[in-house]
């Protein structure tokens, strides 16, 4: 893959150009990535809105009929449900088990537990379980066979 990064000061915004010989699996991939880029998750602390970048989420839990969103350093609340965010961020979070979804780029390892689930520290140093029906999806995302 080639990258060039062209200055034209006519363009009032960012253009992104994917130049291919044919539209692929990893294309479409590139696609969707790169719109993740300017799309933020409005989110709630102390009864304060923040707009966040879904680069800065480390995982998502809902407890009882609230969701959480975890990021290096706080905890914010947002209104979404976790299928919602599941389908606005297919390419970046993955769901663990029933009340979680984890950025997969956050992951900084992962073991082996009980009963054929995995344990996950992210690079935060939090510990995800993930359930053993979602197992075989996150070692194919993590060979990069899936995104």
């Amino acid at each position: 893959m080639k990258i060039s990064v062209k200055v034209n000061k006519d363009l009032e915004d960012i253009e992104v150009v994917i130049e291919t010989p044919a539209l692929s699996t990893e294309v479409k991939n590139i696609e969707r990535f790169i719109s993740l880029y300017d799309l933020s998750l409005s989110v709630k602390k102390d009864q304060r809105n923040y707009p966040i970048s879904p680069f800065h989420i480390y995982y998502i839990d809902a407890v009882g009929h609230q969701v959480f969103v975890y990021t290096k350093d706080d905890v914010f609340e947002t209104s979404y449900k976790l299928y919602q965010l599941e389908k606005m961020y297919p390419s970046l979070l993955l769901r663990v088990n029933k009340n979680t979804l984890v950025n997969y780029k956050m992951i900084h390892t992962f073991k082996s537990s009980l009963n054929g689930r995995m344990e996950a520290k992210l690079k935060n140093g939090d510990l995800i379980i993930i359930s053993r029906m979602y197992v075989p999806k996150l070692k194919a995302l993590l060979k990069g066979d899936l995104l």
